[in-house]
């Protein structure tokens, strides 16, 4: 009877969780919206915070080499702290002489561009009007695709100049929180570096105390370590690959005195920071720039920037990355597509490391699996 009793009592907490559960999925599903509107309200709260953990993480390595050195001599009571200014220092350096270099000569350049531009476009549009002279049938197609351009133009002005206009001004208005979360994002970092063995410290702490399954636990921290190694070779080896593609570009373009070399240089460095397409996303508002000026030099650009991508891909990016994703080109382009699509610019950066960490994990999973059952787990067992 007691048995019977238990049986029972067992089923109605049973049905009772499951129809919980049932109400609660569906009050989150109905208030999707809402919940979406709330973690996004986090996230913006928590942005100066994550910008710092970012800052903290690309920074770590450089604060580490400094405090081992600076562990060695009579300063040694101090090595974290003047470890941690010091690398804050050497970045802020870094970027201000960048700055110092670069925006003299890249605000000249974009100035002559915006001066020129007018003449440029008036040359092609001359080029335009004498080859149409010649053909009516040309020219009735370019009429009508300017009709329409124009039509669109007036529209836009219409619908989207106001709130064109409005975002600019909100963004003015944005400088002085933009300042503000900098410096926060600033402060944030500091505190990681300079106590970053304890936070870590708290965050294995926490998830020992959640999971008592040391199989599980030895997996998962194995996965983490796996996906630092894989995020720091690759976001660094990445940073320090765009930089030697910047400035070969530079060299080699101002070697061939192509117009706007700079300009050009900092737009493929910048776009290269994204994996294989990189280079010929970059290589596009280029090759329009050099097309008004000369449409032979475009097309010499354009040869340029393929044997700048080979020679990327096959030299000097395997010599920086190595091997640190572990990917395939198809995997690579999966990842780019799939990621680009979710996260948008950030997706086309990250999506990479963010795929080979997954493929590490399901491979993992599979040949434990596959181990499991007396299988090999090797994949060249299973080439037929």
């Amino acid at each position: 009877m007691e048995n019977k009793k238990h049986f029972f009592l067992h089923l109605g907490l049973t049905v009772f969780v499951s129809l919980a559960a049932a109400v609660a999925f569906a009050f989150l599903l109905l208030r999707i919206q809402s919940i979406r509107a709330f973690f996004g309200l986090i996230l913006s709260a928590l942005q100066p915070v994550i910008i710092g953990a970012v800052l903290a993480y690309l920074l770590c390595p450089a604060a580490k080499a400094l405090e081992r050195l600076l562990r060695k001599g009579k300063i040694r009571r101090f090595a974290r702290l003047l470890s941690t200014l010091l690398t804050l220092i050497l970045a802020f350096a870094v970027v201000v002489l960048f700055c110092v270099l670069l925006l003299p000569q890249l605000t000249e350049s974009v100035g002559g561009l915006v001066a020129d531009l007018p003449e440029m476009l008036q040359t092609q549009l001359d080029r335009l009007s004498a080859y149409l002279e010649t053909d009516d049938e040309a020219a009735a197609a370019v009429l009508q695709m300017l009709t329409s351009a124009e039509t669109y133009l007036t529209d836009w002005i219409k619908t989207h100049m106001l709130s064109t206009v409005t975002a600019v001004a909100n963004s003015v208005f944005s400088f002085g929180s933009a300042l503000i979360n900098f410096v926060v994002s600033v402060i944030v970092t500091i505190y990681l570096l300079l106590d970053r063995e304890r936070y870590l410290a708290q965050c294995r702490k926490l998830f020992f105390a959640l999971s008592r399954n040391e199989r599980f636990n030895s997996a998962v921290l194995d996965a983490a370590h796996q996906t630092n190694l894989i995020f720091s070779g690759f976001i660094r080896g990445k940073l320090v690959d765009s930089l030697i593609v910047g400035i070969i570009c530079f060299v080699c373009l101002a070697l061939m005195r192509m117009p706007y070399a700079l300009v050009i240089s900092v737009i493929v460095g910048v776009t290269n920071i994204i994996p294989m397409f990189g280079p010929f996303i970059g290589a596009i508002p280029s090759a329009f720039l050099l097309l008004l000026v000369s449409p032979a030099k475009c097309l010499v650009f354009l040869v340029f920037i393929v044997i700048l991508q080979q020679v990327d891909g096959n030299i000097i990016g395997p010599r920086i990355l190595g091997d640190s994703t572990g990917l395939s080109a198809l995997y690579v382009t999966v990842a780019m597509l799939v990621f680009g699509k979710l996260l948008g610019f950030a997706g086309m950066l990250v999506g990479v490391p963010l795929f080979a960490t997954l493929y590490y994990i399901v491979k993992r999973l599979a040949e434990a699996s596959l181990a499991s059952r007396g299988k090999p787990t090797d994949t060249v067992d299973y080439i037929q």
